[in-house]
C-alpha cells in the first residue's frame, strides 16, 4: 500500500501515489488537497492531503470498498489532479535542470 502519514509535517497529512484515491479524497471534499511532489527515491509522485482529523485511512477504506462519488466531480478532480501532477513534474525538471548546469 502507497500511503503514508506524514506525521513530521507542522499539521496532521496523509499522503499517498494512487492517483485514484486522491481523485476520489479531492471530488468528496474527504481531505483538502495540499500540494502534489515527488516521492522519496523513486519516480513517482505523492498527493499529500491536510488531514487534522487523521480520517485518512478510514477514507482510503471507504474507497477501496468501492464509494459512490458524482460523476461530475471525479472527472472535475482528475482534471485538478492531472494539472498539479503535470505542475509537479515540470518542476522536478527544472531542479534537474539546474541541478546539471550547476555541477
Amino acid at each position: 500500500m502507497n500511503t503514508y502519514d506524514c506525521t513530521k509535517e507542522a499539521a496532521p497529512t496523509f499522503a499517498t501515489e494512487r492517483l485514484p484515491l486522491a481523485i476520489f479524497l479531492h471530488a468528496t471534499d474527504g481531505l483538502r488537497f495540499v500540494r502534489c511532489e515527488a516521492a522519496d527515491r523513486s519516480n513517482k509522485l505523492v498527493f499529500v492531503f491536510a488531514d487534522p482529523e487523521r480520517l485518512g485511512s478510514e477514507l482510503e477504506l471507504e474507497f477501496d470498498r468501492g464509494a459512490p462519488v458524482p460523476a461530475t466531480a471525479l472527472f472535475a478532480s482528475q482534471k485538478f489532479l492531472r494539472r498539479k501532477m503535470t505542475e509537479a513534474l515540470n518542476s522536478i525538471e527544472r531542479k534537474t535542470e539546474y541541478d546539471h548546469h550547476m555541477r
